[in-house]
C-alpha cells in the first residue's frame, strides 16, 4: 500500500479548494450575469418598444399636473434618447459579455443577441420616436471608443489570469502582447481620430443648425385617422361646400 505524505494531502486539498473557488465565484457569477443580460434585452427592450413606462408618466401628468393644451403636449414630447442613462448600462453589458467568454462561453450569444436587436430597437426609436435636444457632431464617439477599448483591456487580463491560474504557459506567452497592442492601438486613435471630434470642421459648422420638427405634426401621426379631429373638419367643410354648389345649382 503506498504511503500519502502531508505534502500529497496539501497538493489534493488545495486543488480541490482551486476547483472550489472556481465554481463559486466563476460559475455563480456567470449565471448571474447571463440572466442580467438575458433580462436586460427580454424585459428592457419589450418596454422600450412599447412604451409603457412614458404611456404611464403621460396619463398620471394629464390627469393631475396638465392644465392647458401647451402642458399636455409637452407632457406628451418623448424627449431625447437618455444617452446618460443608456450607456452605461450597454457598456456594463460589453464588459461582462467579453470577461466571461472566456470563463464561460455561452454568454456570447446571450451578448450578440442583446447588440443585435439593440440595434434593431435604438435605431427604429432614435429615427421615429426620440427628438434629439441638441447636435453633438461626433463628440461622444471618442468617449464610447476609449469605454470600449478599456473593456477589451480589462477582458484580456481576465483571459491572461484566467489561463495562468489554469496553468496553460503557452497562451499565456502568446497572450502577453494583447494588452500592449490594445494600448497602441487606443494611442494611434487619440492621435490620429480624436481632433476631428473635438473640433467641429468648418463645413459643418458652417451649415444651418437643423430645424426642430414640428411637435404639433409628430402628436397628430400617432392619432388613428378615425380620431382625427382635422379629417372630421375637412369632412364638415366639405359637405358644407357641396350643400353651397346645390343651393346655386338650382337657384
Amino acid at each position: 500500500m503506498k504511503r500519502v505524505s502531508y505534502a500529497d494531502l496539501f497538493a489534493f486539498s488545495d486543488s480541490i479548494y482551486f476547483d472550489l473557488v472556481i465554481i463559486i465565484l466563476f460559475g455563480m457569477h456567470f449565471l448571474t450575469s447571463k440572466y442580467f443580460v438575458a433580462l436586460r434585452f427580454f424585459v428592457g427592450y419589450g418596454l422600450e418598444l412599447s412604451r409603457v413606462v412614458p404611456l404611464i408618466i403621460f396619463h398620471i401628468k394629464k390627469k393631475y399636473l396638465c392644465k392647458t393644451e401647451a402642458e399636455l403636449k409637452q407632457a406628451w414630447f418623448p424627449g431625447d434618447l437618455g444617452y446618460a442613462t443608456r450607456i452605461p448600462g450597454d457598456m456594463l453589458v460589453i464588459t461582462i459579455a467579453l470577461c466571461y467568454s472566456v470563463i464561460a462561453p455561452l454568454i456570447i450569444p446571450f451578448g450578440v443577441v442583446y447588440f443585435g436587436l439593440g440595434w434593431l430597437v435604438l435605431r427604429n426609436q432614435a429615427l421615429k420616436v426620440y427628438v434629439p435636444s441638441f447636435e453633438s457632431y461626433g463628440k461622444m464617439w471618442p468617449h464610447i471608443n476609449s469605454r470600449v477599448i478599456a473593456a477589451l483591456i480589462l477582458f484580456q487580463f481576465t483571459m491572461l489570469g484566467y489561463f495562468g491560474l489554469k496553468k496553460f504557459s503557452s497562451c499565456t506567452l502568446f497572450l502577453l502582447p494583447l494588452p500592449i497592442l490594445s494600448l497602441l492601438f487606443a494611442y494611434v486613435c487619440k492621435k490620429k481620430f480624436y481632433r476631428s471630434f473635438s473640433d467641429t470642421a468648418l463645413e459643418v459648422a458652417s451649415r444651418e443648425l437643423e430645424e426642430i420638427p414640428e411637435m404639433e405634426t409628430v402628436f397628430r401621426s400617432f392619432i388613428p385617422p378615425s380620431l382625427s379631429s382635422e379629417k372630421a373638419d375637412d369632412d364638415s367643410s366639405g359637405d358644407a361646400l357641396s350643400q353651397v354648389s346645390r343651393i346655386r345649382s338650382f337657384v
